[in-house]
């Protein structure tokens, strides 16, 4: 039985539910712990936490930093953070900023194709401060060029399709030093999406990471249990989640079913220092 779900997104980012809701969808599929991994900011802690209290779930403060270097983008989790860091502060300032600016290249590429998109429907679709690829994905299905998210994805918004714009420079070691000089622990988040190669994975890890996300939804069983065998023998944490979003079919069916048992949860919070 699933009880803890460690990788999450709500409106604070690129979700569709506030970090209260969540929490409340959470709780309501027997998950006890969260972590609500929001990218490049803690906005929405707080939240998460007072609901946690209501609810009796408790919150892990995290959040997912987006990393992109030597053209491939990673997404490093951090957990056990504080939230309140004026670094973390900071960091989510200029991520905002780089999204944004991101955002506007893809915005004039989709006019150059004759998708008549503005940032100003773009920000509509958005209920936080931090815009993206979903929420012009969404403005492009308001205006009827695409029948769903994932159909603007394909077309137009994936790497290789005529909209995409690869994000900023952020190289991994400076997220791994984020994490660290706030007081968490570093996981390489759903490794399947970005690495084939043991080598190259490896390579990575010695940078200074703590862990790895095991469980995730694009990791079948043997992949789940090669990562699992990677970790041990690597001395690494074990993370899991559903990533959540709420912006695709499977969210759903995926929250509440991926993340950790109780014993391995039992087993990760001995090593993971919870300030909650």
């Amino acid at each position: 039985m699933i009880v803890a779900d460690l990788h999450l997104h709500s409106t604070c980012s690129d979700g569709v539910l506030s970090p209260a809701e969540l929490v409340k969808q959470a709780a309501l599929r027997g998950i006890r712990w969260i972590a609500l991994t929001d990218h490049d900011t803690t906005e929405g802690y707080g939240e998460a936490f007072h609901s946690g209290h209501q609810f009796g779930v408790t919150v892990i403060p995290a959040l997912e930093v987006t990393c992109f270097e030597l053209g491939q983008e990673l997404h490093v989790l951090g957990y056990g953070v504080a939230v309140d860091d004026p670094r973390l502060r900071e960091h989510a300032r200029t991520a905002r900023q780089r999204r944004l600016r991101r955002l506007e290249r893809m915005v004039a590429h989709c006019r150059r194709l004759g998708l008549w998109i503005s940032m100003e429907e773009v920000a509509d679709h958005s209920p936080g401060l931090m815009y993206g690829r979903p929420h012009l994905a969404a403005a492009l299905v308001s205006r009827g060029y695409c029948a769903t998210v994932q159909e603007a994805f394909s077309r137009y918004l994936e790497p290789g399709r005529p909209a995409y714009e690869p994000p900023e420079p952020f190289p991994v070691v400076r997220a791994l030093g984020l994490i660290h000089a706030t007081g968490g622990r570093a996981v390489l988040a759903h490794p399947r999406r970005t690495f084939c190669s043991p080598r190259l994975l490896l390579s990575l890890i010695r940078q200074g990471f703590d862990g790895i996300e095991t469980f995730h939804p694009s990791h079948g069983p043997e992949l789940r249990a090669y990562y699992a065998s990677f970790a041990r023998c690597h001395r690494l944490l074990m993370t899991g989640g559903s990533d959540f979003h709420g912006t695709r079919p499977y969210d759903e069916r995926n929250l509440g079913t991926v993340g950790l048992t109780a014993e391995q949860m039992n087993a990760l919070a001995e090593r993971l220092v919870v300030c909650c």
